[in-house]
């Protein structure tokens, strides 16, 4: 029996993590079988289905909750800490993205290192741990042995607390999966303060009918996960054991590499040609340089050893969206 608890679970990808856990007769978890006993999603707001289907729920602060409450997180077998603020407001707010990525992570590695037993922490971090600078440029393909070297505080605070997590497996407190997903697209909703957000919204709005910036140029080179492959990958690496997953440094999560201008195409080809109509292409200097600092291609020999490989196509993704809409 396994008790799950989801942090960020009331946003988009927690809820899908929900929802497949909650398709599931039984799941793996580092290597073992086991059925699900129950599950616990924390946010500051969670959608009136998640209760509804018997979750439990704890809206508030993860920092506050984590210091008041440490108990409902020490008795969890797994949790999944998907709770993060964005690579935007990280970059405009300092204070905001040490306090509620940094300082709450920590807490919550120290808090889980501190249970009667060892408890199994899936980590979503980032691709944004990587980045190039003059003197250390970004080699043309990331693999595996590629040395993380982040050009913004949102990835600084992701591999600050890989680092963390890391040592707290090397003590044998915790274990730990840290999964390093690319932007991922296409999210619905409304947009947010990431500056990958765009790399959505010029899909999702003009198949909604409104207006889009594209605020880079075009021939921007950019990686993605679908929803369906981070979703999948997080779940994927909870069922891989110790032994298998080896060291306990982040994996980089495969998906798709391309230009800014094939993701254009492939609007077209699903949404028509009014809906090219409906970009406009004002260039952003800040999101330009963030998204210039991100690795745009990956090969990882460890995530085809554990079979985490995708050949989907972005076009198919697209087209999923629009059905779904």
């Amino acid at each position: 029996m396994a008790r799950i608890v989801v942090t960020g679970g009331g946003g988009f990808l927690g809820q899908r993590v929900v929802r497949s856990l909650l398709s599931m007769n039984r799941l793996l978890v580092n290597g073992l079988a086991c059925e699900l006993s129950s599950l616990c999603v924390v946010d500051r707001l969670v959608p009136a289905w998640v209760s509804e289907a018997g979750v439990e729920v704890i809206e508030g602060d993860l920092l506050s909750l984590l210091q008041s409450q440490p108990e409902r997180f020490q008795s969890s077998d797994v949790v999944f800490h998907l709770a993060s603020a964005v690579s935007g407001e990280c970059e405009q707010d300092l204070v905001l993205g040490l306090k509620a990525n940094l300082e709450t992570g920590i807490v919550l590695g120290q808090t889980l290192a501190s249970a009667n037993h060892c408890p199994l922490l899936v980590f979503s971090s980032s691709l944004a741990i990587y980045g190039g600078t003059r003197d250390f440029p970004l080699p043309a393909v990331i693999t595996d042995d590629v040395r993380p070297n982040p050009q913004n505080s949102y990835g600084a605070q992701k591999l600050m607390l890989e680092t963390l997590y890391a040592d707290l497996a090397r003590r044998n407190e915790i274990s730990i999966r840290t999964l390093r997903l690319m932007t991922v697209s296409v999210r619905p909703g409304k947009p947010n303060q990431a500056a990958s957000g765009f790399l959505s919204g010029i899909i999702r709005e003009p198949l909604c009918g409104v207006t889009s910036n594209v605020p880079v140029p075009i021939d921007t080179q950019i990686a993605l996960n679908s929803t369906e492959q981070a979703v999948s990958g997080l779940i994927a690496v909870m069922a891989v054991s110790d032994e298998a997953w080896g060291t306990p440094l982040g994996l980089n999560l495969p998906g798709m590499s391309l230009r800014v201008s094939e993701m254009i195409e492939a609007l077209e080809l699903v949404g028509g040609p009014d809906a090219l109509d409906l970009l406009t292409y004002d260039l952003d200097p800040l999101i330009q340089q963030i998204v210039a600092g991100w690795p745009s291609r990956f090969h990882s020999e460890r995530a085809s050893r554990l079979g985490l490989e995708t050949r989907e196509s972005f076009e198919a993704v697209v087209q999923r969206f629009q059905s779904a809409t």
